[in-house]
């Protein structure tokens, strides 16, 4: 090796992204760490399909609250003792139940978890104790601005009633009842599972064998699904005494499916994507306006949701509204740099590619994958995508769906 040149910078045009054929409702990736993960995930279980989002939330975080026969005490020794840990999440898409142990400890902490979910009673004294820490956690939220602008901004781009903006309230804590949980626990059927261990590992037979159902079908539900269309565009939020301010701005974008999607995932990179974006470089590091500012797109399976946030200082807010906005008009005025694109571009590439690096980061993706009904082939389209996106491409999409009028605002603090 010749430390005195710089290693050949080879280009990435393409991504093998590990994914397994689904052998039934499972699917298994190999890997020879010693350890295992298994998903068993649920999706008929997602929040957004349910009438209340917090009877999926809620009843997950509870499900291993406790039996007739064992306390929430008693399932966490036994789990704690076979060196496993077990996650617990309700999704807008799907609900699961993700469990990490040791090979040789598997059959037991299968047959763990699945009595002690199957057979859930939310106790009611486990129930009170969880809505008491609940509302808690509100309250020391409703004194964050940063808590309240990203709840603001949803509803202003989502609307209040959206499953994804919902908010919670005391009110809303203290309606939740056993009989609500236990009938959200009925939705707790048809599930795929997603194995990550040693390939010696007879993981459909010991799914089998402990109760789980294995079978030939996967369910599926309808992927039809469109964001309301609001007309209030502004909110501010008086926060009494606040040094810090909450900035945010909004919008909904098109899908993952559409053809700008992917122009569009670089558009949010150079804008504030990462720690060398426009917002970064100039209101964060130039100009010392903000404590952190970035920008994001989060992909669902009818549209996407781009948003701008950052914290600064309250006799700064509209000092860093207005480089925002100026941020943004720039790149619907100019092309962006040939090598400020290239920086962009491999970086996005090479985040993506680090997402794959792995068994369990490939597990961590394959059930993203599978939520949003993505095409098999998806990655590598994404990848040609990028390779191939032009300034001038950049900058019709700037002005095609970053209009100032038509990005949603809030600010959250002393206004």
């Amino acid at each position: 090796m010749n430390r005195q040149s710089a290693p050949e910078i080879k280009p990435i045009d393409s991504l093998k992204t590990g994914f397994p054929e689904r052998n039934k409702n499972l699917y298994r990736i190999f890997s020879d760490e010693g350890v295992f993960k298994l998903e068993i995930v649920f999706p008929k279980a997602g929040y957004s399909f349910l009438d209340n989002k917090f009877h999926s939330l809620y009843g997950m975080d509870l499900l291993l609250s406790g039996t007739a026969s064992k306390t929430a005490a008693d399932i966490a020794d036994e789990i704690d003792q076979l060196g496993g840990y077990v996650f617990k999440a309700s999704d807008y898409y799907s609900s699961s139940i993700t469990i990490f142990g040791m090979n040789e400890n598997i059959q037991k902490l299968l047959e763990i978890v699945h009595d002690a979910y199957s057979n859930c009673m939310y106790d009611r004294k486990e129930l009170d104790i969880y809505k008491s820490r609940k509302i808690s956690e509100l309250n020391i939220n409703l004194n964050k601005t940063s808590y309240l602008a990203n709840r603001s901004i949803h509803k202003l781009i989502l609307g209040e009633a959206h499953p994804y903006s919902m908010s919670s309230s005391s009110e809303s804590i203290n309606a939740v009842q056993q009989d609500d949980l236990l009938a959200f626990k009925e939705n707790l059927k048809d599930a795929y599972f997603i194995f990550t261990g040693s390939e010696q590992t007879q993981i459909e037979n010991l799914l089998k064998l402990t109760g789980f159902n294995v079978q030939d079908t996967v369910m599926t539900l309808p992927s039809d699904e469109s964001a309301p269309s609001l007309s209030i565009n502004e909110e501010l939020i008086s926060k009494s005494g606040s040094t810090q301010n909450s900035i945010r701005f909004g919008k909904i974008l098109p899908s993952r499916s559409d053809s700008d999607y992917f122009t569009l995932s670089i558009l949010n990179l150079v804008l504030g994507g990462y720690f060398g974006s426009r917002l970064m470089k100039n209101i964060r590091e130039e100009k010392g306006l903000t404590y952190g500012i970035h920008s994001s797109l989060t992909p669902f399976k009818g549209f996407s949701l781009f948003k701008i946030s950052s914290e600064c200082n309250s006799l700064l807010t509209s000092q860093v509204k207005e480089e925002i906005i100026r941020e943004i008009r720039q790149l619907q005025v100019q092309p962006v740099e040939k090598e400020e694109l290239t920086v962009a571009r491999n970086y996005l590439l090479g985040a993506l590619s680090r997402n794959f690096d792995g068994a369990f980061n490939i597990s961590e993706r394959l059930k993203s994958f599978i939520d949003l009904d993505t095409d098999k082939d998806y990655y590598n389209h994404y990848f040609k995508a990028i390779n191939s996106i032009t300034p001038q491409q950049i900058q019709e999409c700037a002005n095609n769906y970053l209009d100032i009028n038509t990005l949603k605002y809030c600010v959250s603090g002393e206004v």
